[in-house]
């Protein structure tokens, strides 16, 4: 009870800078109707060029009569010869028309939709991302492809409903130089080297998530199984380079943590947890089941503060990921959440002290925020301009 009222101390100030809640949702247009039930997307990767090759799979479940159309974001081809081309959609039994423009795929349904009944879609594209997947050197000069989705990126890379309050389930099938090792979303399934120097790797994840939360890393890594909990595999995936580092690094509190949220929120939702450094980052990207660091974060140190990011993004594996605000404006609250929740496992694990430093300066870091830019919200209502997010 001493620890909430102290949350509450807190929280009430900044709340009444804004205002007590979001009264509209966000401008993103809700697709009344439909229900994506999972997304298997099949990758292609280079090393001889930045396109990509794709051919996304979507399974959907209708639940409203006469849905004749289903609409997914993305990306269109840009001026700098940059988004998505798509050039076929079809069914198992028809190809299907469409159009592709303002960012916007719009599918015509082979049937009217019916509630009960559903449909899954094949769509091949292929392009070169503007965002959402960044290709590119890490630190240390080596040729990466990391996903970057935060907050609706997705699109540009891969055709979703891009919005959190759509999830689903998710597959990567992902065809790569075989030189490179594939981390993504949930349980390994299948990894195959093929004759003309390509290796095919297979994640699917089963819990639904929202498509930012989607993840993809393919370099060269180091690997480490680090233990498990409860069954579910706990890893470290970082850069051969820093494996010495790395793997000592995320070695700690992991376990420990997902522990302590296990006992004193629920059950940990997902099939794996994985720690991995990504030059997409800076901080840390709570993506479910392969949380992202930024590269900069091995240390080989055990650094307060990047054992504070990870205790802050495992707690998103809970608030954020297993429970997730079904509009953009009410991001405050997974934010909230994990943030008060690092202090709590810090006051498991490191004392009182820690716990009450930890919440005056996440207080005085927002205080300061307001200070700074007066225009600053947290609480967001009808938002449309996904920056602020």
């Amino acid at each position: 009870m001493c620890n909430w009222n102290l949350a509450l101390f807190v929280a009430l100030p900044l709340l009444a800078a804004v205002s007590a809640s979001a009264t509209e949702p966000d401008r993103y247009p809700r697709r009344i109707g439909i229900d994506i039930q999972n997304y298997r997307f099949e990758i292609t990767l280079s090393d001889q060029t930045d396109e990509i090759v794709g051919r996304a799979t979507v399974s959907v479940s209708f639940t409203s009569n006469g849905v004749s159309v289903l609409p997914l974001d993305l990306t269109n081809l840009n001026n700098e010869g940059q988004g998505m081309r798509v050039s076929a959609i079809y069914t198992r039994a028809a190809s299907l028309s469409f159009t592709h423009q303002d960012n916007l795929l719009t599918i015509d349904l082979p049937e009217t939709g019916q509630v009960g009944s559903g449909v899954e879609i094949t769509i091949e594209y292929r392009g070169v991302p503007d965002a959402g997947l960044r290709i590119g050197p890490n630190k240390y000069g080596d040729r990466t492809f990391f996903s970057d989705n935060w907050p609706n990126r997705a699109r540009s890379w891969l055709p979703t409903i891009d919005h959190v309050y759509e999830k689903a389930t998710c597959e990567f099938v992902v065809r790569a130089p075989g030189h490179y090792q594939v981390v993504s979303n949930g349980l390994l399934l299948e990894e195959t080297d093929h004759d003309d120097g390509t290796r095919l790797t297979y994640w699917k994840q089963s819990v639904p998530i929202s498509p930012w939360l989607y993840v993809l890393g393919v370099a060269r890594f180091a690997v480490q199984q680090v233990d498990d909990f409860e069954g579910r595999p706990i890893q470290t995936w970082v850069y051969p380079q820093d494996r010495e580092a790395g793997f000592y690094d995320f070695a700690v509190p992991t376990k420990q943590v997902m522990e302590f949220y296990s006992e004193y929120v629920g059950p940990f939702a997902y099939e794996k947890l994985a720690n991995v450094t990504s030059p997409a980052t800076g901080g840390g990207m709570e993506a479910a089941t392969a949380i992202m660091y930024g590269e900069n974060s091995v240390t080989g140190e055990r650094s307060i503060r990047w054992r504070n990011v990870v205790v802050h993004e495992i707690a998103h594996q809970w608030f954020g990921n297993a429970v997730t605000e079904a509009d953009w404006d009410d991001v405050w609250l997974s934010e909230g959440f994990a943030t008060y929740f690092t202090q709590l496992f810090i006051e498991h694990a490191y004392g009182r002290d820690e716990f009450v430093a930890g919440m005056k300066s996440a207080a005085e870091r927002v205080f300061s925020q307001y200070e700074d830019d007066p225009t600053y919200r947290i609480v967001h209502d009808n938002l449309d301009d996904m920056r602020r997010v």
